[in-house]
């Protein structure tokens, strides 16, 4: 997979804004998402809204001496932390944590992801000292459903990070002719009913011919694939509107 290490500013905000309305509901808590790559930690992307705190983090390597993700390169299941993490069984680094005080970041919840190419994906979310108890209860109670959004989100991020030309017509060649047409007028917005009596067939079968969009982008829902296919820019008139 060609990805000049996930360095595309709109696709990383497309995944950012999906983050931030998933964690509306855990009272807007600090995340970090991160990707690292196994094989050459300097090739690493957060997408945060502690940006100022992850900037610094970066520009210092700090992924190199994280006691989080050391942590998580051994690990297949969430953790929490805090200062006295240990490295191994022995070690503490605590100016790692001195230095992320300012930005809030004392404590936390990590989800850990290895995917298939070899990068390490971690889903931080930090604790606010004055919240910790009923962050942390809300964490304690979604911890599946923190684990499979993690999940749903990276494979998100892989997917539209397949924008290559190549790729891109690649993209295109798996959606039918027909499942084309209907992602072409769902986008300016016409419904299903409408999209139906456009196309002569039935509301049902448009409803299978988005469905089966839906699963080809990786995407949740139809209202995902419509923004994701623009973004990526694969939208195009019908056979119809062509001729």
């Amino acid at each position: 997979m060609k990805q000049n290490y996930f360095s595309d500013q709109i696709k990383n905000n497309h995944i950012k804004q999906i983050i931030e309305k998933y964690l509306v509901s855990y009272n807007d808590i600090d995340y970090a998402y991160a990707v690292m790559s196994k094989k050459n930690s300097n090739h690493m992307i957060v997408i945060s809204n502690l940006s100022d705190w992850f900037k610094l983090y970066l520009d210092n390597g700090y992924q190199n001496i994280d006691p989080v993700i050391i942590n998580a390169l051994t690990r297949m299941s969430s953790f929490r932390w805090d200062e006295n993490l240990k490295i191994g069984e022995k070690w503490t680094l605590p100016r790692i944590f001195e230095s992320g005080k300012k930005y809030n970041v004392f404590y936390g919840y990590s989800f850990v992801l290895h995917d298939p190419y070899d990068n390490l994906v971690v889903f931080s979310l930090m604790l606010d000292k004055l919240l910790i108890p009923e962050t942390e209860e809300l964490i304690e109670n979604n911890k599946e459903k923190l684990q499979s959004f993690l999940i749903q989100t990276h494979e998100m991020l892989l997917h539209i990070y397949k924008d290559t030309q190549s790729d891109k017509n690649d993209l295109v060649e798996e959606l039918s002719s027909r499942e084309m047409e209907v992602l072409y007028w769902s986008s300016l917005g016409k419904t299903y009913p409408e999209v139906a009596s456009i196309l002569n067939i039935t509301v049902s079968t448009v409803k299978f011919h988005m469905g089966r969009v839906v699963k080809k982008l990786g995407v949740k829902n139809a209202k995902h694939a419509i923004r994701l296919s623009a973004e990526l820019n694969i939208i195009s008139p019908s056979q119809r509107e062509r001729r």
